[in-house]
């Protein structure tokens, strides 16, 4: 007697399933690496603007650090920098002309003289603010905490997001009322 083999073929309704589960599972994949690809791209943007800020505030930071405060408004950052004999009988020797930090719209500008010179290049949105921080209680010795801020204003909502912020310690000049 001869064995008939069964030869039992796929249906379309099992193909459908099938295809249907495989589509499902692509959906998901496909979603994943999208929304993956968007977050790494939103991350790169704000880490780039916080590195341009490092090194933008990495040009500032020596002088502001040897200098000595003359006055500070939230845009506008003026103080006395070591002059090229910064020292002179053991007293530091300051140059004659102030030095100033003005955060404009398109970037913080140092301005000595005649000189202005960029720093650090904003993007739309983007401004670096200046403020005091008051010690509690305030000491006789003149120091103050300078915060440099860098906020970003281009949100849909309208609100500035505060990007990242640096304290600086600085003394006043004693010269100046």
């Amino acid at each position: 007697m001869k064995r008939v083999q069964s030869s039992r073929g796929v249906s379309i309704v099992e193909l459908l399933v099938a295809f249907g589960i495989l589509s499902l599972i692509m959906t998901a994949v496909i979603s994943f690496y999208i929304e993956a690809g968007a977050v790494s791209a939103k991350r790169n943007v704000v880490s780039d603007r916080l590195r341009r800020f490092h090194l933008g505030l990495e040009k500032m930071e020596q002088i502001i650090r040897e200098g000595r405060l003359v006055d500070i408004a939230p845009y506008r950052l003026t103080l006395l920098k070591l002059s090229d004999l910064s020292e002179e009988d053991g007293f530091p020797n300051f140059a004659p002309t102030p030095i100033q930090f003005i955060s404009k719209p398109e970037g913080v500008v140092s301005i000595f003289g005649d000189e202005e010179k960029m720093i650090l290049p904003f993007e739309p949105g983007e401004r670096v603010i200046f403020e005091t921080l008051q010690e509690n209680p305030p000491e006789p010795s003149k120091k103050y905490l300078i915060a440099l801020e860098l906020y970003y204003s281009g949100a849909e909502d309208g609100r500035s997001d505060l990007l990242f912020r640096r304290t600086i310690n600085l003394e006043q000049y004693y010269g100046t009322p």
